[in-house]
């Protein structure tokens, strides 16, 4: 079970990479900076930066209590899942071995 240590060992991981809890009720969390998680034994506090300030501040916040993130999974950085280069998505399906 997912529980403070599996916490912070992403929030501490060096380089931080950017990472998703994955909730029992099929919800997610992006966790995308270590500054906006406050972990304690049994629950996290997330906040959500104001995406309208100029500075860092806090527009939302939740609450994640451990026993409903069923995983974690890590947030590739740059390019978004299917994307190419030239911005337009590729199939996911694999092409037909030639």
């Amino acid at each position: 079970m997912f529980n403070v240590d599996n916490l912070r060992q992403l929030l501490n991981a060096r380089p931080f990479v950017p990472f998703r809890l994955v909730l029992s009720d099929g919800g997610t969390i992006e966790i995308k900076s270590p500054e906006l998680v406050w972990p304690s034994r049994q629950l996290a506090i997330i906040g959500f930066l104001d995406p309208e300030a100029k500075d860092v501040l806090i527009d939302r916040w939740t609450t994640v209590w451990y026993l409903h993130v069923t995983r974690a999974e890590q947030i590739a950085p740059g390019a978004r899942p299917f994307t190419s280069t030239g911005g337009q998505a590729e199939s996911p399906v694999p092409s037909p071995a030639r």
